[in-house]
């Protein structure tokens, strides 16, 4: 009788287990379901304009009166502008918005920068392409920087750039090299990272899917009024994009093994928004219980209006905004969003430090392999360095750095070495630092400046211009 007792006590305890577990998925499932409703909701309302600009981009194609046509291609800009900053007002928010505002230049092409930077997140916080258009305003510049990324993820980031979202080749490409840049340890970022359903890739295909599905029969091309719209948008092509969860953890466990637990632990969290989004939550609530409704700043246009005048192509210019003074949670300026750059900001009180890394081979084949890729595209590359404080220590720098100048040397690449040749007061001074390696907002306004000054005749002798 006491071992029937037993049985049934512990099959009590297996039900009552198998009914909470089934209760916490049903919780998590419903919960799911909310975010990933509140996720597609403002991918929809970011896209509302989405179309607009090209509709109007068309008709001016068509007009045949000068001051017609100009004010429509101004109202293309607007239009195009207002969609830039309805997404900034959707994710100014979010973690390192910087990440956001990269991935909608790449897909939306709003400055088709014809020379373009990319790098680690010493070149995101450190090189403002604000100073470079000034000082050359014959180029477009965006800065592509990413934080955390080493070559293999750039190896990933430029296979979307170029088949995906088909982004203009560019001209150049300045790559904000680093002397660790090979330290899959130490620069964490891959491209699945940024492929969930809320962050920025996942964002964009899912922005680009809607903004095509709702395209205007106008869009197709003038010249080829029989031409059929394509069916499917090039993300749709991506395996990655249409996966499951499931599948996505089937391929991990081919990948990996099946005892690769904390890799299969990644995809489950970053690919259920519930997981990846919870800093959301209470946003997302909030969104629900106002009826579906967000109230956002209005901004200060700081573009101002023509009116009681012809218009000339000189007055041809995107509109910019100005915001409020916006930090995230690690002291990024994200009111300060500039193509790509955003500065951090915080104090650093210098000192010494001792920075070594681990130099993995792996990714420097991934380096060289891109630097063949962009070769076989056209693409011309300089190597910049970006400044680093100079009360720190290192053996490793000397070692990979020339490494770098071997490379660039072989080549036939310019490197302008910020911590070597180029070195300068900038790199004594602590309040131009936001730690050893990041400038900060007074640093990377120095720094950017004094790039410009530098990079405009070495831009002009790679693309045979004359300075």
């Amino acid at each position: 009788m006491k071992m029937k007792d037993n049985t049934r006590g512990i099959l009590k305890y297996i039900v009552s287990g198998l009914i909470v577990i089934a209760l916490a998925f049903a919780a998590v499932a419903g919960a799911n379901r909310l975010m990933k409703d509140f996720i597609a909701d403002e991918t929809r309302m970011v896209a509302e304009a989405a179309g607009m600009a090209e509709r109007v981009r068309l008709e001016a194609q068509k007009t045949e009166d000068e001051q017609g046509r100009l004010r429509l291609e101004l109202e293309a800009l607007t239009l195009k502008a207002e969609q830039m900053e309805a997404f900034y007002q959707k994710y100014k928010d979010r973690h390192c918005y910087h990440y956001f505002g990269q991935y909608y230049e790449m897909f939306e092409q709003v400055y088709n920068a014809d020379v373009i930077l990319i790098g680690t997140s010493h070149c995101a916080h450190g090189v403002n392409p604000l100073y470079l258009d000034e000082e050359m305003p014959a180029h477009t510049f965006f800065n592509f920087g990413l934080n955390g990324s080493v070559p293999s993820f750039y190896e990933d980031w430029y296979e979307i750039f170029k088949n995906e979202a088909k982004y203009p080749t560019p001209k150049v490409i300045v790559w904000c090299v680093d002397w660790f840049m090979c330290d899959d340890s130490w620069l964490w970022r891959r491209i699945t990272f940024d492929s969930p359903a809320d962050m920025p890739l996942g964002i964009m295909r899912a922005y680009e899917k809607e903004k095509n599905k709702n395209a205007p029969a106008a869009a197709v091309e003038e010249d080829n009024p029989d031409a059929e719209p394509a069916e499917t948008t090039a993300s749709e092509d991506l395996p990655a994009a249409e996966k499951t969860v499931a599948e996505m953890l089937a391929d991990s466990v081919k990948e990996h093994g099946i005892l690769a637990l904390d890799e299969h632990l990644t995809v489950l969290l970053l690919n259920n928004p519930i997981f990846s989004s919870r800093d959301r939550i209470p946003e997302m609530i909030r969104y629900y219980l106002s009826g579906k409704h967000i109230e956002v700043e209005t901004p200060v246009p700081v573009t101002p209006k023509i009116e009681g005048r012809f218009l000339t192509e000189a007055d041809l210019v995107l509109p910019t905004y100005q915001h409020k003074t916006l930090y995230d949670q690690d002291r990024n300026i994200t009111s300060e969003y500039y193509k790509g750059y955003i500065p951090w900001d915080v104090n650093f009180a210098g000192g010494t430090t001792t920075v070594s890394c681990i130099h993995n081979r792996r990714e420097w084949r991934a380096f060289e392999s891109l630097l063949d890729q962009f070769e076989a595209d056209g693409i011309k590359l300089i190597f910049v360095e970006c400044p680093e404080y100079s009360g720190w220590k290192s053996s490793d720098r000397k070692v990979h750095n020339h490494e770098l100048e071997e490379v660039a040397e072989a080549r036939g690449i310019p490197f302008l070495n910020y911590n070597d040749e180029l070195a300068s007061d900038l790199n004594d001074d602590n309040r131009n630092y936001s730690d050893w390696g990041h400038l900060s907002k007074r640093g990377s306004t120095a720094f950017s400046k004094m790039l410009a000054k530098d990079l405009a005749p070495v831009l002009a002798e790679v693309l045979g211009e004359t300075p």
